[in-house]
């Protein structure tokens, strides 16, 4: 009983800690001025300011987009079509208007978990690419490109982040297999000079491994840490430039064989056995 209170007490502390950080964060205060939904805005907004990469008139997919921070962002830049503009009836409403005398671009947000409506932001939710899934998903981004009237995409950007277990070699491997898997899908998508942004956790062998191959496949990578991102966090933006397309690459086909969802899924099923493990050994050394 001592124990469970004392854990109880401990528990509370931390989190009584971490939220008045938390509400004393200057991102987290702009975001609420600014009317973004998470202070990750300012990370997309500092990385293009210094690489100018996001332009009026592109097409961009956003992949693991909720709660919607960088999707919101992208609007802006890209100058999203608005179609109807509703009535503003809150200062803490997003609005974004469309400049008539710039291009117009698209942008496409995809995230498993479900995503509140963004004036100019197309969204699939409950996208979540498995050996189960993955035709479903590629079907209805296919069916959106459609009537979108696009083929091929100006850019694609991944956030997404795996659960994290507190186990740096393992979190490594989880994030770095997954942004794998991001741009095995991008690289279908991507136009020529098109360009691929992807978050990962610092580490020697998965970090340089990822970064090798955008290499040998982009003009210029960039290795960024914001000054957004909060200090004790090792993640890093890895910023692949200027798309150059080799033979192996083709359009996207809903079709395609199950090769491709079995070592999806294999990779799943690994970083799973990893994490259980982890939380296994971690769950034994607070029993000693």
């Amino acid at each position: 009983m001592f124990f469970k209170q004392l854990f109880s007490t401990s528990a509370c502390q931390h989190t009584k800690a971490w939220m008045i950080k938390h509400v004393s964060d200057p991102y987290v205060r702009r975001s609420v001025k600014e009317n973004y939904r998470a202070r990750s805005a300012f990370k997309l907004i500092e990385m293009n300011d210094m690489h100018q990469f996001l332009q009026p008139g592109h097409t961009v997919i956003d992949m693991g987009a909720a709660p919607g921070a960088w999707s919101q962002v992208l609007v802006k830049q890209v100058n999203a079509r608005v179609e109807k503009q509703k009535k503003i009836t809150s200062t803490n409403e997003f609005v974004h208007r469309t400049n008539p005398d710039l291009k117009c671009g698209t942008v496409i947000a995809l995230d498993r978990s479900p995503i509140f409506e963004i004036p100019g932001v197309h969204i699939i939710d409950d996208w979540n690419l498995t050996a189960d899934t993955t035709s479903d998903c590629n079907k209805r981004l296919q069916a959106l490109l459609n009537r979108l009237k696009t083929e091929q995409v100006d850019g694609v950007l991944s956030d997404m982040c795996p659960n994290v277990t507190g186990c740096k070699a393992i979190d490594q491997s989880a994030i770095a297999a997954l942004q794998h898997q991001a741009f095995d899908f991008a690289r279908r998508l991507l136009k020529p000079n098109g360009y691929f942004l992807c978050k990962l956790f610092q580490g020697h062998e998965t970090f340089q491994d990822l970064r090798s191959l955008l290499e040998s496949l982009f003009g210029a990578v960039h290795v960024i840490k914001p000054s957004s991102s909060r200090s004790e966090s090792s993640e890093l933006y890895l910023l692949a430039l200027e798309y150059r397309p080799d033979a192996t690459n083709r359009p996207i086909n809903v079709s395609d064989n199950q090769n491709e969802n079995t070592r999806v899924e294999t990779n799943r099923h690994e970083i799973e056995r990893l994490i259980n493990e982890a939380r296994r050994v971690r769950t034994k050394n607070k029993d000693k």
